[in-house]
This record gives structure tokens, C-alpha cells and sequence, in this order.
């Protein structure tokens, strides 16, 4: 295709913001990745020496937003931790809260997952890409060397609201920059 009169416009350059139920968490750092898994069911038909088109089913669908909060505060820590809160158990330390415990597992109550939104300004667009109902399954990590900024990663995972199952918890928007 090349290089178009669009090109400027649909480039996106910087690590842009980490957006927690709108809040802004602030700064992201090193790379982020955005990614939709699909997994398929193809049937094997008689006669037919491969997959036939259209007969394509979606199994599952689930979003991953992999990014790094370079700003460090007990919000964005706690925003690591599922199911945990500030202020409750040490002062100003993330604590568990809400778990009800099955055995030895713990259900996280509906609370710990929540909307999440990478923002990154493009030259003349701004580029989200969101996951809802997002869990974070990553490791709860602070990761400090020399030289370099300490980071927490996220691993945030969109969930599907059993309320609305056509409703996509995960995509992306483009829109004009203010």
C-alpha cells in the first residue's frame, strides 16, 4: 500500500496512560500489548480435504492487555492485587478484602474486576484500547534497577459479564485528539 496522505494521522508514537475505571493511574512504561485471543471449532466434513469456509465457529474470545504502571502509589499497587483495597489491615498498605474462600481457593467478589483503558496519543488521533471486567493474573510484581524507573506490570484479562454475553468485553476506539 505505501505511504498515503493518512499515514501521519494513523501513526501512533509513546507509551501513553493506564486508565483504571477512568481514573487515570498515570504514566505507562516499556512496551504494551494489546492482544484478543480467539480459539475456533472447525467441523471435519466427508469429502472435504481441509476446513470449509463459513463453517468457522468462535469457542472463546478473551482480551489481554499487558502493560507496565510507571507511577508507584499504594492506588496502583492495590490496582495489582485482586480482591485487595487501600487503607485496610497497615495503614496505607494493599490488604485482601472481599474473599470468600471454597476449600482452599478464594472467589474474588464482583468488586475486584474492573474496566481498564491504555490510552495513547497518536499526531492527530488518540488510540484505547480497553478491556472490561478485567482481572489482573499476572504476578503482583515492583520491579527496581539502576537506572531505570521502577515499574509494576499488569496482566489484565477481559471477563465476560454474565448479565449481557453479547455485549464484547474487550476492543479498541480512535478518536480526534482535543
Amino acid at each position: 500500500m505505501g505511504i498515503t496522505t493518512s499515514t501521519p494521522s494513523n501513526l501512533v508514537v509513546g507509551a501513553g496512560n493506564v486508565l483504571r475505571a477512568t481514573e487515570d493511574l498515570g504514566a505507562s512504561e516499556a512496551a504494551n500489548v494489546f492482544k484478543i485471543d480467539r480459539s475456533y471449532f472447525t467441523p471435519d466434513l466427508n469429502g472435504v480435504p481441509g476446513g470449509l469456509m463459513a463453517t468457522d465457529f468462535v469457542q472463546s474470545e478473551e482480551a489481554t492487555l499487558a502493560t507496565s504502571l510507571a507511577e508507584i502509589s499504594t492506588e496502583t499497587l492495590a490496582s495489582q492485587w485482586p480482591g485487595s483495597a487501600v487503607g485496610t489491615g497497615g495503614g496505607d498498605t494493599p490488604w485482601p478484602t472481599d474473599e470468600v474462600r471454597f476449600g482452599g481457593a478464594v472467589r474474588l467478589a464482583e468488586e475486584a474486576y474492573e474496566d481498564w483503558e491504555l490510552v495513547v496519543p497518536g499526531t492527530v488521533n488518540e488510540f484505547g484500547f480497553f478491556v472490561e471486567n478485567a482481572i489482573n493474573l499476572g504476578s503482583i510484581t515492583a520491579s527496581a534497577e539502576d537506572k531505570a524507573n521502577m515499574k509494576t506490570p499488569l496482566e489484565l484479562h477481559s471477563r465476560w459479564n454474565p448479565a449481557d454475553l453479547t455485549q464484547s468485553p474487550h476492543g479498541f476506539r480512535i478518536s480526534a485528539l482535543a
